[in-house]
C-alpha cells in the first residue's frame, strides 16, 4: 500500500539530502521505497545531475515555508 508524504510545512520531515537521495534511488529515510507510478519518476530523476536533484529538493523544502 504505502503512503505519500505531504509537502506542506510540518508534513515532510525529510532533509534536502533525504529528498535528493529519494529522487535518485527511490529509497526513503524510513527504509521504504518508491512504488507504483513513482518508480517511473525516480527512474527519470536519477538521470539528472546531483546539482539538479539538489535544486529540486531545495524547492520542495521551500514549499513548506
Amino acid at each position: 500500500e504505502g503512503r505519500i508524504p505531504g509537502l506542506r510545512a510540518g508534513q515532510l520531515s525529510w532533509s534536502e539530502t533525504d529528498i535528493a537521495y529519494y529522487l535518485e534511488t527511490g529509497f526513503t529515510p524510513d527504509f521504504d521505497s518508491a512504488g507504483g507510478e513513482m518508480v517511473s519518476v525516480v527512474e527519470n530523476m536519477a538521470r539528472l545531475t546531483p546539482e539538479d536533484r539538489a535544486a529540486i529538493a531545495a524547492y520542495v523544502k521551500a514549499l513548506g515555508e
